[in-house]
Formats: C-alpha cells, sequence, structure tokens
C-alpha cells in the first residue's frame, strides 16, 4: 500500500520475483516470434533446395553421347580435302628451263656430296693435297650480263663462268674438270646437257690454288643436247627457258641459273 508521502511501499521479496519472472518470460516470448519469423518453413527451404539443384543442372549441361559421335563423325568427314590443283610453274618449266629444276638441283650433287667430300677429306698439308670443300668458295654466273632476265637471241650462244677460290691458308689442288665440275643444263624434268658427258681419257683438270687465289674458267654451250652414251648425231635444242648448275664436290653455294634461247 502507498505510504503517507505519496510513495510506493516496499515490496515484498515473493512478489519482486514474480515480477521478474514474468518480465524475463516475456523477453523469451519476443525472442522466439522473431526467430520463428525470420527461419524458412520446411516447404520453402525444400523448393529452394530443388530450386538450386535445378539451377547446377541446367549450368553445366552434359553433351549426350550421339552427338559427341556425331561430330567426330564430321570432323572426320570433312578433313580429307581434294588434291590441290597443280601449279602452273611445271608448265612454265615444260617450255624450257624451270623452278622445278631448282628442286632437283637441290637434291643432285651440289646437295650432299659436298658436305660429304669435307668430312672425307682431310686437312692439306701439301700443295698436291686436294683442298677441303669448306675452304673453296665456288661462283657460277653468265660470262656477260643481259639486262633482268638473261636471253640469248638466235644465233648467239650461252656462256657461264666459273671461279674457284681457296680461301685456307695451305696451299693445295682444286679438280675443275667437266667431270669433277659438272655443269648441268636442264629445261623442266628434261636433262638437255652435262659437260661429262661422253668424256674420254683422263677429264681431271687439277689446279694449284695458294691462299687468296682465285682459277677463273669460261664453259660455252652450241645450243645441243649432249647424251651419256655417246651417239654421234649432234641433236640442236629449241628455243625456251632453260636452267644452268654446277654440281660436284666444290660446287656447295654456287648460284644456279636460269635463262632462254631464242
Amino acid at each position: 500500500m502507498a505510504s503517507s508521502t505519496g510513495h510506493p511501499g516496499a515490496v515484498s521479496r515473493e512478489t519482486y520475483w514474480k515480477r521478474r519472472a514474468l518480465v524475463l518470460a516475456a523477453f523469451l516470448a519476443v525472442i522466439a516470434v522473431l526467430a520463428y519469423a525470420c527461419s524458412p518453413s520446411a516447404g520453402e527451404e525444400g523448393q529452394q533446395n530443388q530450386a538450386g539443384a535445378g539451377g547446377d543442372t541446367e549450368a553445366s549441361p552434359s553433351v549426350p553421347p550421339e552427338e559427341d559421335s556425331e561430330s567426330g563423325n564430321d570432323e572426320e568427314e570433312t578433313e580429307p580435302t581434294e588434291d590441290p590443283s597443280p601449279s602452273e610453274e611445271p608448265a612454265e618449266d615444260a617450255e624450257g628451263g624451270g623452278e622445278e629444276a631448282d628442286g632437283d638441283g637441290d637434291g643432285g650433287p651440289d646437295g650432299g656430296s659436298g658436305e660429304a667430300g669435307g668430312s672425307e677429306i682431310a686437312a692439306p698439308e701439301s700443295a698436291e693435297d686436294p683442298c677441303r670443300p669448306q675452304d673453296v668458295v665456288v661462283s657460277f654466273d653468265f660470262e656477260e650480263k643481259k639486262g633482268e632476265e638473261q636471253q640469248y637471241p638466235a644465233g648467239v650462244n650461252p656462256s657461264f663462268v666459273v671461279e674457284a677460290v681457296n680461301t685456307g691458308e695451305q696451299t693445295c689442288t682444286v679438280d675443275v674438270g667437266p667431270e669433277a665440275l659438272e655443269m648441268v643444263i636442264t629445261s623442266g624434268q628434261d636433262s638437255v646437257y652435262s659437260t661429262s658427258h661422253c668424256r674420254k681419257g683422263d677429264t681431271s683438270d687439277e689446279r694449284q690454288l695458294d691462299h687468296g687465289r682465285t682459277h677463273r674458267y669460261v664453259i660455252d654451250w652450241a645450243r645441243e643436247r649432249s647424251f651419256s652414251d655417246c651417239r654421234g648425231t649432234a641433236s640442236a635444242v629449241g628455243s625456251g627457258w632453260y636452267h644452268a648448275e654446277l654440281g660436284g664436290t666444290y660446287s656447295g653455294g654456287a648460284d644456279d641459273l636460269r635463262f632462254r634461247i631464242g
């Protein structure tokens, strides 16, 4: 009951703890209601799980085996292509000298012989010893330049100049004979002329070269076909493009020449 001063009177211990228990119970009830409101229901949780599982499935679809198989077959079917149409260069070579002969020249005596000889020939110790291929530089060119496209009119025979220089320190011997340094003339796939055809006796032409010394000589071609069987009849060649190259142990690095005769 209230005191005479207007202030509430003293509360008994039992009433005090009852009030504290009611306040605590009310507080716990509020917490429980809030927790229930924030947590999803079982149905919503199941729908979310199903939606998550479905999303993963849609994000990484697997390709059916049939599609893989069909895709592989398509690639195998489209991989083979028709044979490429032949280039026009062989046709041009058929008229005369040709680009086709360039490949033949690389595979001929120019290619492997020089390096093979380099491994077989020892370093010279005297002037009579053969020079090593790596110590000899051979150049091959037209004797007379006739513009960008080398052409010889009727009645004018092609002529070529060969130069061999010893770059080694030791004086040594180089064979510049028609067989050791063979000049071959072709027209497309047709072998027309060779300086080594139908030679009798000793065809060597050995030259002793000091360091830095150059030996120069000229080869004339009379526009006639040569034969390895030494037949007696001469056969003149027709007008067109031709290709000349050097072969032999010391010919590595020499240029191939293309020209036309009228």
